[in-house]
């Protein structure tokens, strides 16, 4: 997976950030150096004082160590602001990317808890440990690893060159009286296999902070798995106390003792994870503690006893100290590195799993005919549904042709399958069994973004956004002006729009500059309005009128007509007064179609549900 990923995203870096990653590279290369010029200059300079060196000769060193030093690190300075520059562009390209996929996704996809549950995974992954600029990160610091082994060792080679003259060896190490001989020492130290002892000495420090990294980063897996769930509960536990519109219901209610335990309850969960990763943290920081104090001492011990017996020079030990610890230091962060890498490569397959859920619906390829006449015929044959993640039979072998040119109302009480129904109808879902047919065709068949040119459609559950009216009346930022004034009107709404000082291209809501508050049932003729300029030959009003006043109400219903020219339009309504205005109706129960017919031929069975509903209702709108 992991070779997989990096080709992934270092592909998508190119594709999206061209010069980055090598940007990064050079920037790690730089980074790399700039300790060995400090560690050759110094360890010379402090060779030259000890020499007493003429002052001239110790300036130049000084000068040319600090001069490129200097050029070194404002050369990376400059390269890291345009990284970090490029590196945020990059992160909003890849939400972009995630924002983008969600619109592509099947509704039906999209609305189950798992995806929900991936797009917070894609999201918070990119946040914290995954994101892709710390991946590009990640293998730019292995890139400036291998060169710090690579300057460490150069410079490094002499220390393990014998020095000429001391060929005494083990077995004058140790003195008859059993004191130390230094002369023994040197002569072990002076052999070129003396560097086993301080291999011997890395390998075991590799292999304790390496066996303490990777328990470290399964750690982080698991506590990020195990905290996905709470985290995205937070959030939409905190947008509550954000969200204006909810704010309402949460003050009038008395609801923020309840959401606030419901977020206090779900820190706690994360708090109690959290807690228990730390104490697992602690026992194994332990282990590179003690890997940081073996390498502190054998480098010491081993470049020290050298020192001492004369083989090496001090500024030498300096530079063999620093060098080593720079080896070693560079050695365990490439282990690291390969650990980390691993662990953001599943942060990382988080989203590239998100950005390749396939979309479960048919795309079909059938263009649309083109009728002048508006006629088309719409057939459901033996269609069951139940929706995803649910058993429940929401509707049961329907079959119905669906009368075309005429006003059609949906009855039916709640729960009955008749919002169901529409989605349907719009593809929103597939059928669980069954078919739905256009002229004869199965609506799979037909290409999709067609297909659905072919509705107009209000929902209950209708949502504007903080935009324009113009904007959303026309769903879109490009619009015909007298088109969107004439729809806002036609909807009722014309006065409210005449009082706004900047019509049509007043701002709704708080969300855009100068936003405007508008009540529900002003909300609702706008969502009207927006499915007049659609100009479909479908006109689908779910719950119409809900929040309108009597008045507004019957207005609407008044001029239907005129609203809907000479369109197909179904609405679907519990205020049983809007049948009268209709062709055909048809009656929903149980997940299906009970009864159909004009409203005199079912007021005749006076023991059809269509009847009970009408007469429960008659006393209220005197409608009998």
């Amino acid at each position: 997976m992991k070779k997989n990923t990096i080709y992934k995203v270092v592909s998508l870096v190119r594709k999206l950030e061209p010069g980055l990653l090598p940007l990064i590279i050079t920037t790690r290369l730089i980074a790399s150096a700039t300790p060995f010029i400090s560690i050759f200059f110094g360890s010379r300079i402090l060779d030259f004082l000890i020499a007493r060196a003429e002052f001239c000769v110790v300036m130049t060193e000084a000068l040319i160590m600090i001069g490129m030093s200097s050029v070194l690190i404002i050369l990376r300075w400059w390269l890291e602001s345009i990284i970090t520059v490029k590196k945020q562009t990059l992160s909003q390209k890849i939400h972009q990317m995630i924002c983008e996929k969600s619109f592509e996704i099947d509704y039906e996809i999209l609305e189950k808890s798992e995806t929900l549950d991936m797009v917070h995974r894609a999201q918070e992954g990119m946040n914290s440990r995954g994101d892709i600029g710390v991946f590009c990160d990640l293998l730019a610091s292995s890139i400036e690893h291998i060169y710090t082994i690579i300057y460490a060792a150069v410079l490094l080679f002499p220390l393990f060159i014998p020095h000429p003259g001391i060929t005494s060896g083990l077995l004058a190490a140790v003195s008859l009286s059993g004191t130390v001989n230094l002369a023994g020492i040197a002569g072990i130290l002076n052999k070129w296999y003396s560097f086993v002892f301080l291999l011997v000495s890395m390998g075991v420090c590799l292999w304790i902070t390496s066996f303490s990294n990777r328990r470290i980063a399964r750690v982080q897996q698991e506590d990020f798995e195990v905290n996905v769930r709470n985290n995205r509960l937070i959030g939409c536990f905190r947008d509550f106390a954000r969200n204006y519109h909810q704010g309402k219901y949460v003050r009038l209610y008395k609801m923020q003792d309840m959401i606030l335990g419901k977020i206090k309850k779900s820190l706690d969960a994360v708090e109690k994870v959290d807690k228990g990763t730390i104490r697992k943290f602690r026992k194994l920081a332990v282990f590179n503690l003690f890997s940081f104090f073996l390498l502190q001492w054998t480098s010491y011990i081993y470049i020290g006893l050298k020192a001492i017996c004369s083989l090496i020079s001090i500024g030498s030990t300096l530079r063999y100290v620093q060098a080593y610890q720079n080896l070693a230091r560079s050695l365990g962060n490439i282990f690291g590195m390969f650990i980390r890498i691993d662990l953001s490569s599943k942060y990382l397959a988080y989203f590239y799993d998100y950005m390749e859920i396939p979309n479960k619906r048919y795309e079909g390829t059938i263009p649309i005919e083109k009728r002048d006449d508006g006629q088309y015929e719409i057939e459901f044959r033996n269609v069951s549904f139940h929706y995803p993640n649910s058993d429940t039979i929401v509707l049961s072998h329907v079959n119905e042709k669906l009368l075309l040119g005429q006003k059609t109302a949906i009855v039916g009480k709640n729960g009955a399958g008749k919002s169901t129904f529409i989605k349907l109808l719009c593809r929103l879902y597939d059928p669980t069994e069954g078919e739905i047919l256009l002229n004869g065709t199965d609506i799979r068949y037909y290409d999709y973004q067609e297909y659905t040119s072919l509705f107009s459609i209000v929902f209950q559950d209708f949502k504007l956004f903080s935009f324009s009216i113009a904007e959303n009346v026309a769903a879109s930022t490009d619009y015909e002006d007298r088109e969107i004034i004439g729809c806002v009107r036609r909807a009722g709404l014309g006065e409210r729009l005449d009082a706004m000082p900047e019509g049509i291209h007043t701002n709704i809501y708080q969300l855009g500059e100068k936003g405007m508050e508008i009540s529900g049932g002003e909300a609702q003729k706008l969502a009207i309005a927006r499915a007049l300029y659609k100009d479909a030959p479908w006109v689908i009003l779910d719950e119409p009128t809900s929040a309108l006043d009597p008045v507004s109400e019957y207005g609407i219903y008044r001029h239907f007509d005129e609203l809907v020219k000479d369109k197909t339009a179904m609405y679907i309504s519990h205020r049983m007064s809007s049948c009268r205005f209709c062709d055909h109706i048809y009656v929903f129960d149980n997940g299906g179609i009970i009864q159909s017919g004009s409203h005199e031929e079912l007021m005749e069975d006076t023991r059809g549900l269509y009847y009970q509903l009408w007469e429960a209702q008659a006393q209220y709108y005197d409608i009998s």
